[in-house]
Formats: C-alpha cells, sequence, structure tokens
C-alpha cells in the first residue's frame, strides 16, 4: 500500500522540503536528487507550493499537483501510471538549462518555462489539459526529435515572450513535431518555431473551415533546414519523399530554399481547410550563405509532394519583406518546400546568317536582318565593310536591319564582308565572319 503525503500552502515551505527530504527520499537516493517519489502519493493543494531546488525524480506514485511546483533541476517521470493529474496544476522549470526525461511520458496541465537556458525534451510530453497552457515566457524549448502535444484546442494554448520551439531534427534523426489536438475548431494557430541561432520562424496554420475529427484530431508540423554545402544541396529529403525533381524530371535543389516542412492532419474523417504561412530565413536561400541556391527570393512560392511527386504549380503568395509564403485552402497532409519559378528557356537557335538579300522594292528578301538573335544574348556587335574595307554598316542591336544603303545612298550589287562578335547569356563567346551579296 502507498503511503500519502499532503500540502496544503506554501506557508512553511522549508519545513515541508525537510520533511519531503525525510519521508520520501531513500538512503539511496541518486546524487543531486533533490525529490525522489519512490512510492508515496503527494498531494499539492491549490495554491499550496512545492519548490525543489534540484532534480526531481518520480520513480513510482503520483504528484496530485493542484498548486504550482518548482523545480530548478531536470524532471524524470518512470510511474506508468502518470505522474500527474492532468488537468489541474503548474510545472514552473526555474532553473538553467533542464530536460524533462524519464521512461514514461508526463502528462502537464501547465507548463511554464521559467529561469534561463534551454529547457529540452527527452521524451514525448503532453502539455494542457483541457484549458492548460505552455507558456515559453523568453525560453527555447528543443523538442530533441521528440514530440510535444497539445492537448488544450485554444489557439492561446502556447504562449511566449521571446521564447520558441525548436523542431529542426530531420526524418533521419528523427523529426521534432507540434502536435495540436485542434479538434474541431477554427482558430489561428500559431507554430512557434525558432531555429538553432535563435531566429523566429513561426509556422501558421489559420483555420478556415474546422475538420470533423474522429478521435483527437490534430495537426502535426517539424520543420528542418537543409545543408547547403550538400551536392545537391536540399537534403536529406522528408520521409517518404523519393526526389527533389521538376516535372521534367529535372533536379530542383538549387532553385528551392534550404528548409522542409512537414504537415500531417491526423484523426479526421474531414480534414480541416487552412491558410498557411510558412516563414523562412534569408540565409536558406541566399547563396551569400554558401548554398548553390539559383533564387530570385520574390518569386519563391510553395511546393509540396503529393505522396509520389512534387506538385505543380507552385502555390501561394510571397512577401519578401516578411519572409513568408502564405497558401490558402489547404486541407491535406505533405511535405512542403518552397520553391522559386524556372527561368524561361529560350530558344537561341543556331545563329544563322543570311547570304545574300535583295533590296529593290519588291517586298520578299528586302532587308539584311538576324532573326530570333536577340535570344539569349547579352552582346552583340555586326560590321559590314566592302572589298575596299570601308565600313558600310554597324549595329549593337542583332534586331536591327540594314537596308543595302550606305551614308542615305543605295549601294550597287557587290560582295561584302560581316564580322560578328557575341556573347551569351551563359558566357560563352562566339565569332562569325563571312559574306553576304547584294541583289538588285
Amino acid at each position: 500500500m502507498k503511503n500519502s503525503f499532503s500540502i496544503f500552502n506554501g506557508v512553511c515551505k522549508t519545513l515541508i522540503l525537510t520533511i519531503m527530504a525525510m519521508i520520501l527520499t531513500p538512503f539511496s537516493s541518486l546524487s543531486q536528487t533533490n525529490f525522489f517519489n519512490g512510492g508515496t502519493d503527494v498531494t499539492l493543494y491549490s495554491s499550496a507550493i512545492l519548490y525543489v531546488d534540484g532534480h526531481l525524480v518520480n520513480n513510482i506514485g503520483a504528484i496530485h499537483n493542484q498548486g504550482d511546483v518548482y523545480i530548478t533541476g531536470d524532471w524524470t517521470n518512470n510511474e506508468a501510471l502518470g505522474c500527474l493529474d492532468p488537468t489541474v496544476g503548474t510545472v514552473i522549470l526555474n532553473g538553467a538549462s533542464q530536460t524533462i526525461m524519464g521512461t514514461q511520458t508526463t502528462t502537464f496541465n501547465n507548463l511554464n518555462l521559467q529561469g534561463s537556458g534551454t529547457k529540452t525534451l527527452d521524451i514525448n510530453t503532453v502539455v494542457g489539459g483541457n484549458t492548460g497552457v505552455l507558456s515559453l515566457n523568453f525560453n527555447p524549448l528543443d523538442l530533441n526529435s521528440n514530440t510535444c502535444i497539445i492537448t488544450n484546442p485554444a489557439a492561446t494554448a502556447i504562449t511566449r515572450t521571446t521564447g520558441y520551439i525548436i523542431s529542426e531534427t530531420d526524418a533521419i534523426a528523427g523529426y521534432g513535431r507540434v502536435q495540436w489536438n485542434i479538434g474541431n475548431t477554427a482558430n489561428n494557430y500559431v507554430y512557434p518555431f525558432g531555429t538553432l541561432s535563435g531566429n523566429y520562424i513561426p509556422f501558421l496554420y489559420n483555420v478556415t473551415a474546422a475538420g470533423t475529427e474522429t478521435v483527437a484530431g490534430n495537426i502535426s508540423v517539424a520543420t528542418y533546414p537543409t545543408s547547403v554545402n550538400a551536392s545537391p544541396n536540399n537534403r536529406p529529403l522528408p520521409a517518404g519523399v523519393t526526389d527533389l525533381n521538376d516535372a521534367s524530371g529535372n533536379e530542383s535543389a538549387e532553385i528551392c530554399a534550404d528548409r522542409f516542412w512537414n504537415v500531417d492532419a491526423n484523426n479526421y474523417s474531414s480534414n480541416p481547410v487552412a491558410t498557411i504561412t510558412f516563414t523562412y530565413r534569408d540565409t536558406e536561400w541566399n547563396p551569400i550563405s554558401g548554398s548553390t541556391n539559383t533564387i530570385i527570393e520574390d518569386s519563391l512560392l510553395a511546393w509540396m509532394w503529393n505522396g509520389t511527386q512534387w506538385q505543380n504549380p507552385t502555390l501561394g503568395t510571397n512577401n519578401s519583406a516578411a519572409n513568408t509564403v502564405t497558401v490558402t485552402n489547404i486541407n491535406y497532409s505533405a511535405p512542403w518546400t518552397l520553391k522559386t519559378k524556372e527561368a524561361a528557356t529560350e530558344a537561341c537557335g543556331d545563329f544563322t546568317v543570311p547570304n545574300a538579300f535583295s533590296p529593290n522594292g519588291d517586298g520578299h528578301n528586302d532587308q539584311f536582318i538576324l532573326n530570333g538573335w536577340n535570344k539569349c544574348i547579352s552582346s552583340f556587335a555586326l560590321y559590314i565593310f566592302d572589298r575596299w574595307g570601308e565600313k558600310v554598316f554597324e549595329s549593337k542591336n542583332p534586331a536591327k536591319i540594314w537596308d543595302g544603303t550606305y551614308r542615305g545612298k543605295t549601294l550597287d550589287p557587290a560582295v561584302f564582308v560581316y564580322y560578328i562578335d557575341l556573347e551569351l547569356n551563359t558566357g560563352e563567346k562566339l565569332m562569325k565572319k563571312g559574306n553576304i551579296s547584294l541583289i538588285r
């Protein structure tokens, strides 16, 4: 039979901790563990405060918390039947870097991150009860390839000042996910993701038409950056994605931002319809960061994997000032990335030059013109000389015509020599020369 111990208020806080050290902590307790529960049910009634200056380990038994538990060290739970009552009380992580761990998931009602340093999950963790809140305040919460499940369907179930949630692990390492059990509600949900370096990159899921859940309908989101140095870059790919090819089978890494989002709607007979906003960083598209990307930022739009291939066309509206792309009327699960528009492919032609023309006014071949030469060219120069070496025509525009005159006078039939220097958009330089016959 388990022992029980009750705390009614926080007035005698020092005495309470002394008593618990005697009753709840066996002589074989772990070093640095200031609260070790090896089989006692502890009850904190409303307004009671339990302050643990160090680590808390709940090995067997429960902490029925209707008040506040402050802890400056790590939180460990190994009780299979659950450590806390899931819909009451608050746990405050009030130390420096702290970890939530153990062999069993802890279900918190309110989880409040205070103190300093990053708080880290070493196990899937549940927060929110029916009305409880995950309060990030100023702190990062590192998911560390685990899932944080938010059970309160309200849009206010996660709050922050400057704090953020670090997802950032890929499918190979294991996604770090925020699973929000939004159920059949229609709200604007902000998943407050941030990068390892502290940049805020929120993911917005604005439900415009509520879904129909079967049980615990939820939207689960993970995001991670990809390597800018791999060849090709944008690797590793999300789970289930086999390539990053466009509709023609061409690798698209160089025109995709270096980040993926994995968005899943679970436990719905009819998925919610939402407007989704993706936030990216400049270093995830700009080659200054070392990427091989060739991206025009204003044309970055959302690109979705449809289960077998990337779905075209790309979707959404880009706001480069805010570093966001927004898509509307989304009601499916999918991995996403951001992709710029492909450069229009121009047929450069074979740059042929006519060998004769007849400027006699009959409407047939009256002009010397280089048809189609204005495509793919970054610079151009044409020179035409008569047989004595005098220049009779010059142009820096391939679309400009020669009508067979020189200084306003009609030239007699003759053979002329042309020279053409040009540079393609690719940087390739070409030179052509030959003869052109003027026929009357």
